[in-house]
């Protein structure tokens, strides 16, 4: 799936990710936690993720899609450039059977939000699954991120659409220091919201600072 201005090539990696990764994490409850890039070579992890992901677009509250993707659409929207996985207990071994719905606590992405000029300002997409919420995955995913950004070489980080109607993921980008730039008014029918048409806020994260 391209963006509006079809697809971007990333900016060359500054830092080699193998010394980062995985990033070990603690949740709220004292669950530890690893985050490593996705296998896209793992057809059983990227069916259970290509799945809640679509789970999410049905619910119609969080991401502007609103018809389910095929596996390619969801490689190439999700997986397409960087994409990163959140599990408990340890990493992600390829030759290991999981219970996903265990396993896995969320997911994220970062890729370009623009293309040429401005490929330095990234985007990225995050997912925490059901059954994790509620433990401070979002904050340490968002802090990950933080890491990882500036590793692969973006600059800044903008976020084009934060629905208004979603007070969690506000918290969270304020939380780990986002400034607020800007509205989109009506951006979204949402389903969470039916009676109206949601603004959404754009945040913004300038890594040169």
């Amino acid at each position: 799936m391209s963006t509006a201005y079809g697809k971007i090539p990333k900016p060359k990696t500054s830092t080699d990710l193998d010394l980062i990764l995985p990033i070990h994490k603690v949740l709220r409850d004292g669950t530890e936690a690893y985050i490593q890039k996705v296998d896209g070579g793992n057809k059983s992890l990227v069916d259970y993720l290509h799945a809640r992901f679509n789970a999410e677009i049905e619910g119609g509250s969080t991401y502007p899609q609103e018809n389910l993707l095929d596996e390619q659409q969801f490689r190439d929207y999700f997986l397409g450039s960087d994409a990163f996985v959140m599990s408990k207990t340890s990493i992600i071994d390829p030759d290991t059977v999981y219970d996903w719905n265990d396993k896995v606590v969320g997911m994220f992405y970062i890729k370009p939000n623009y293309p040429g000029r401005c490929s330095h300002i990234c985007n990225g997409g995050f997912f925490v699954m059901e059954t994790h919420r509620g433990l401070g995955a979002g904050v340490v995913m968002g802090e990950a991120f933080k890491v990882l950004v500036p590793a692969i070489g973006y600059k800044a980080s903008m976020f084009n659409l934060v629905f208004e109607n979603n007070p969690a993921s506000i918290a969270i980008w304020k939380k780990l220091g986002f400034e607020q730039i800007g509205r989109v008014p009506n951006a979204g029918r949402l389903k969470n919201s039916p009676d109206k048409l949601v603004d959404a806020l754009i945040f913004y994260y300038d890594f040169t600072k």
